[in-house]
């Protein structure tokens, strides 16, 4: 029997968390004839390749291992997944997620249930030993309890008529936003999208994601001005990300007026209050301030290296 769903994982030096990928998917109550996975190797240069390919000898699916010659970011891992299968509905999942038992069926049954509907999105959450309101302000994860105006590919499905349509994965935008780009195009092709709250995946918390993307920001903003809808559901204002990006400009403007005009320096004060230290932030919170000033700075910019690059007024 042909399989109706491929899983893409595109993975990079994660040799270690790989048996517990496969693992979980090994445990889905769908039928293994029904689905295949195709993992591809990112130019990971480590056991990747090896770990793997120990893998796929012990699994009751079809399970096929590519690798890339170069790294240049997801998107052209997932493209080649992707365009490797002829399932009609392809799912994307994350090499650092855990897909519980009933992940598939509950995306496979919702995306073909309406064949209006271009893509779905699963529910995303953290380790069950794990308490996000207790997070200390530079760990992730993941949290997705409804849709997102992201399309996070850690857990998301496609109908393959929309991924040919839309031709895939930007590949030109490298890392960071090229997940949610793609969405936004299925989405303003007239595709519907939906939401599986049963097609759920436990996603690993890790300290770097701030600090590994925050400079990438200039991609939200390209996306921002390709499509309308996007910031108006993703932007706290139309002309910020977020509310802290604002403060951090409106400061900087305030602290270099201060210069010839000292009650400017009122104008930092909002910004000075959402970022000072707290008791949660442990032994060091003037430590965790300054952090976070620095990646508000990269990010800051960022965005204005994208909003001058893409004409999208954005502070």
């Amino acid at each position: 029997m042909a399989p109706e769903l491929s899983v893409i994982i595109p993975t990079y030096r994660r040799a270690d968390r790989l048996k517990g990928v496969i693992g979980a998917l090994v445990e889905q109550t769908l039928d293994p004839d029904r689905f295949e996975v195709i993992i591809i190797d990112n130019f990971s240069q480590d056991s990747t390749k090896e770990t793997l390919d120990e893998l796929a000898a012990d699994v009751p699916f079809t399970m096929r291992v590519l690798q890339t010659t170069s790294n240049h970011g997801p998107a052209p891992a997932r493209n080649l997944g992707w365009r490797t299968s002829e399932t009609p509905i392809v799912a994307f999942l994350d090499d650092d997620c855990l897909a519980e038992p009933g992940w598939l069926a509950a995306g496979l049954s919702t995306i073909t249930a309406d064949p209006t509907v271009g893509v779905v999105q699963g529910r995303v959450r953290p380790p069950t030993d794990f308490d996000p309101d207790n997070m200390q302000p530079w760990y992730h994860c993941q949290i997705i309890n409804e849709p997102t105006p992201f399309f996070e590919a850690c857990n998301i499905f496609y109908r393959r008529d929309a991924l040919e349509a839309a031709n895939g994965f930007d590949e030109s935008i490298g890392w960071w936003g090229e997940d949610t780009e793609l969405g936004w195009r299925v989405v303003d092709a007239g595709w519907g999208r939906g939401f599986a709250a049963h097609a759920v995946v436990e996603h690993a918390v890790g300290w770097r994601w701030h600090f590994d993307n925050g400079l990438l920001e200039h991609n939200t903003i390209r996306i921002a001005g390709d499509h309308p809808e996007f910031r108006r559901d993703a932007f706290w204002r139309p002309w910020a990300f977020r509310r802290e990006d604002a403060g951090f400009a409106i400061a900087v403007i305030g602290l270099l007026a201060a210069v010839k005009f000292r009650p400017a320096l009122l104008l930092a004060l909002p910004y000075a209050l959402w970022r000072r230290p707290r008791k949660k932030y442990g032994a060091h919170p003037f430590a965790v301030v300054g952090q976070m000033i620095a990646v508000d700075a990269g990010r800051s910019v960022s965005q204005v290296k994208g909003s001058l690059r893409h004409k999208v007024m954005v502070i």
